[in-house]
């Protein structure tokens, strides 16, 4: 039985430029048992945003789902050979993923100027593991839920670069930016009775990749489901196995 307790515990402090606001990310960290700095392996990376039910500051919530295991983290801690970010947002407008003061059901929109500062320091995180050369940057892979399912569309939409993969399940995207995504293999899943995140987010960003020449997304609706789709979503067989394959 997979242990997420044992992921390590850390903080990454933020300062934001303009405002010289300082605050501090809690984040966890798994690494495969075999990691060794000393050593040439490379490692993908998974990083995870959570929704908004594991908001605080405990970095404790976010590494399960609303009390319950988080099946996908389970899965990849299990193949033992990835390395694993998941951050926790304070339960803040201005340090949340996204800038959508909690109106989850605002769908589809527009990529602000900038990110809010909980994203830009999740992204400071990222920056930091990508600076390590045990990070194998052609398998940098990004998930999330709900909540982190907009900030799933969103980091992939800021970094295009950096992402060969996405598993967005039940958030929505900014479908004015699709081509920037066309190259990424994305994954996304949405309850279609879902009352708190429309399943027309996933569907409007489905469409504006393909029609930018993607070849890579595809989309997964559940009938009958709501909110929770990350219930099925994470025991779609293959998942694992897909996400894995991809490469950039």
């Amino acid at each position: 039985m997979v242990n997420v307790d044992v992921m390590l515990r850390c903080e990454q402090e933020y300062t934001d430029e303009k405002t010289g606001e300082t605050f501090t990310l809690p984040y966890r960290v798994y690494y495969p048992s075999s990691y060794n700095e000393s050593d040439s392996a490379k490692y993908p990376l998974l990083f995870f945003l959570h929704g908004h039910g594991e908001c605080g500051t405990d970095n404790e919530l976010h590494i399960r789902v609303l009390n319950k295991a988080n099946r996908l983290i389970n899965m990849v801690m299990e193949q033992d050979n990835c390395i694993i970010i998941a951050p926790q947002c304070p339960c803040n407008v201005k340090y949340e993923w996204v800038p959508v003061n909690h109106k989850w059901d605002t769908g589809s929109r527009e990529l602000t100027p900038e990110p809010t500062m909980g994203l830009a320091a999740a992204m400071k995180i990222l920056d930091k593991f990508l600076a390590n050369d045990k990070v194998d940057k052609k398998r940098v892979y990004a998930a999330g839920i709900s909540m982190g399912g907009y900030g799933t569309w969103e980091l992939i939409t800021r970094r295009p670069e950096v992402f060969a993969a996405a598993v967005p399940v039940c958030g929505s995207g900014i479908p004015s930016m699709a081509d920037k995504l066309v190259d990424i293999g994305i994954w996304a899943f949405h309850g279609e009775e879902d009352g708190t995140v429309p399943a027309q987010g996933t569907r409007d960003m489905e469409k504006a990749i393909k029609e930018a020449g993607g070849t890579k997304m595809k989309a997964t609706y559940f009938p009958g489901v709501g909110h929770d789709s990350w219930i099925p979503a994470y025991e779609t067989e293959g998942l694992i196995e897909w996400l894995f394959a991809q490469s950039k």
